[in-house]
């Protein structure tokens, strides 16, 4: 029985597998945070918000500076693709099919602070499947939603 349920995990992977692979690198030279986000499917994404429409849930990082004491010194919220000067803002509100899109966050901008010991940051990404790739072509799918949510504290010195 149990070889049984072996193979069928391996025939049918678990659905849980991640379909936006999250990680985030950090510059303590340049206080800069890159975060990479790579699709591990044939799907294209479209992160919200959807220009006109309102969201609770929205693809955004999140920054919360703490002193030593775990005091929050400052917090700031952007939209994952805010301030990326060096792509096209268009270009970073999809995910292409096997692609890595990356944007970099610049942490001094939003808290000038001396006390600052750590940041906590928090990536949460609300997409829309809006196609995908077969045959090498981009077809239209059947809009789906897929959530997810990623945390990492980094060591400000």
């Amino acid at each position: 029985m149990k070889h049984f349920w072996y193979l069928i995990c391996i025939i049918f992977p678990l659905h849980g597998a991640a379909q936006i692979n999250i990680r985030i690198d950090y510059d303590n030279t340049s206080k800069e945070i890159t975060l990479f986000l790579k699709n591990e499917t044939n799907r294209v994404f479209k992160f919200i918000p959807i220009e006109g429409t309102v969201y609770e849930y929205v693809s955004s990082i999140s920054f919360l500076y703490k002193d030593k004491h775990d005091n929050i010194l400052c917090s700031r919220e952007r939209l994952i693709y805010d301030d990326q000067y060096h792509q096209l803002i268009r270009k970073g509100q999809f995910l292409a099919p096997y692609e890595e899109n990356i944007y970099v966050h610049k942490l001094t901008r939003w808290c000038q602070n001396d006390n600052i010991h750590v940041v906590d940051i928090s990536v949460k990404i609300d997409a829309r499947i809006i196609a995908k790739k077969e045959n090498g072509k981009i077809v239209k799918d059947e809009e789906k939603e897929y959530k997810t949510e990623f945390k990492k504290s980094i060591l400000w010195e």
